[in-house]
């Protein structure tokens, strides 16, 4: 691939191994092994590799992270995101909608060919300044006055909870109340993918 893209001779040998490194490849494994033994997972590293040997401008992947165990799919991440922080314009197809949140400033969704919608996430899954929140303890009265739809059992708690943040976590701790668990209250892109099937009556299988 080097020489397919008149790398100099003086220059490969350096990039190759910087390269190899960077997706998590041995080296010296790598050098001495036929592709015909690789697993799945260390052929999408030597395929990324390779797409990045030519230090491309524009690099198009398609399910980079297929066949990758938990550790290697967060290495894949982390350099896709390293190549968006220099600048690279990178067109990324995937499934998994967890890893397009992620690494994506603007996404497409597609579906039996149909292009369904695009825009940033923000624009797509909206701009919530709500929050679930699950908690332990607390006077119910006071939690009452900062979280809506409140569920107790027991000492446990759950609730909906809008505005300033750090305030609203302030009240909490004054009322007595301990926060378990917070995150945003807007869709994931996966409910949001699975609504737009619904919505235009395609079929969603479960």
């Amino acid at each position: 691939m080097a020489q397919l893209f008149e790398i100099p001779r003086s220059q490969r040998s350096q990039r190759i191994t910087q390269l190899l490194e960077w997706v998590g490849l041995s080296v010296k494994s790598a050098k001495t092994k036929q592709m015909r033994q690789y697993s799945k997972g260390m052929l999408q590293r030597v395929g990324m590799a390779q797409a990045l040997i030519g230090n491309p401008e524009v690099i198009f992947l398609d399910e980079p992270m297929s066949g990758l165990d938990p550790l290697g799919r967060y290495q894949m991440r982390e350099i896709i995101l390293a190549l968006k922080a220099q600048g690279k314009t990178i067109f990324f197809n995937s499934h998994i909608l967890n890893d397009v949140e992620v690494i994506c400033d603007r996404v497409a969704i597609l579906a039996q060919g149909e292009l369904l919608c695009t825009g940033t996430l923000d624009e797509l899954l909206g701009t919530s300044d709500c929050y679930q929140v699950s908690g332990r303890g607390g006077d119910v009265v006071a939690l009452r006055a900062v979280l809506s739809d409140l569920d107790r059992s027991g000492e446990t708690w759950r609730g909906m909870l809008s505005g300033e943040l750090s305030e609203a976590m302030a009240a909490i701790g004054a009322a007595g109340g301990t926060v378990l668990n917070l995150r945003s209250a807007r869709p994931s892109l996966e409910d949001f993918f699975l609504k737009q099937l619904r919505d235009r009556g395609l079929t969603v299988s479960r």
